[in-house]
């Protein structure tokens, strides 16, 4: 029988690391309106790409300064191994993040896997400030800073098993996408609610332990799920073009009239 291709994909901030990287960094360097602009993101109101670039732009640090933050952070030591068991088996293990490859790149390069292939956004320096850039935002559906979705079927393209690990709604597509799902925390949550079936884990030793025990035949494949009778990407990109419309139709204009003191008046019309 035909040895069956596989491919891993994993996220990064929150999956591969201890912490939330892209998360600390905005906490640390920026101000509490980082809040609003995630709540409307988790409304739906703005995209992934939209609410990185609110949240980044109360970011007040130097380049240097970020720099020396992050690399105090860890990547859990399960990676390393996992990535280990995939190489001496040509098994291509990816990150696929909708976080940035300033960090994700540094990182990388201070735990040896530098080599590994990154599908992130960008994020450059001007100063104090930081600028974002989103290359993957356009072939997507528009919700998701990086279209996930689109790197698992990549592979799948290739003909292979796509093995997805996540940890957060930026994952809920890739997820939905791939042949079998590692999932914790929220990605956890959401795909118990949707009914989508999953694997638990706790860290990347779980992840690396279930791949050898694979590998040596005492693991069976899950059996190949039916694709999505509404591709979920396409659903959440029509709930957020509703919810503007929705919006749009909520907000009134409002008159305002601005006495000039010498008989004139000007007269705005605002949106409430």
């Amino acid at each position: 029988m035909e040895k069956t291709r596989l491919a891993v994909i994993c996220d990064f901030d929150g999956t591969v690391t201890e912490v939330d990287v892209g998360h600390q960094v905005y906490v640390h360097f920026g101000d509490e309106r980082w809040r609003e602009v995630n709540q409307r993101w988790r409304r739906g109101e703005i995209s992934s790409k939209d609410c990185l670039i609110g949240e980044y732009s109360f970011v007040d640090a130097s380049e240097q300064e970020v720099r020396e933050f992050i690399l105090k952070m860890k990547i859990d030591p399960g990676l390393i191994d996992l990535v280990a068991t995939c190489r001496n088996n040509d098994i291509p293990l990816a990150i696929a993040s909708d976080g940035f490859d300033f960090y994700i790149n540094a990182m990388l390069e201070k735990y040896g896997l530098s080599d590994l292939e990154v599908f992130c956004n960008r994020m450059r320096f001007d100063g104090r400030k930081v600028e974002l850039s989103f290359p993957y935002y356009d072939k997507g559906c528009g919700v998701c800073g990086n279209c996930k979705k689109l790197h698992v079927q990549k592979y799948k393209d290739d003909s292979r098993t796509v093995i997805y690990i996540g940890d957060g709604l930026s994952d809920r597509f890739a997820a939905r996408a791939s042949d079998v799902v590692f999932a914790k925390s929220e990605l956890r949550d959401y795909l118990m609610q949707n009914n989508v079936d999953f694997i638990g884990f706790t860290d990347m030793n779980d992840v690396n332990q279930w791949m050898i025990g694979l590998l040596a035949g005492d693991i069976d494949l899950p059996a190949k799920k039916d694709g999505d009778t509404v591709d979920p990407c396409q659903e959440a990109a029509n709930d957020a073009k509703r919810q503007k419309k929705d919006v749009i139709k909520k907000r009134k204009m409002e008159k305002r009239v601005e006495d000039m003191g010498d008989g004139r008046y000007i007269v705005y019309y605002d949106w409430a």
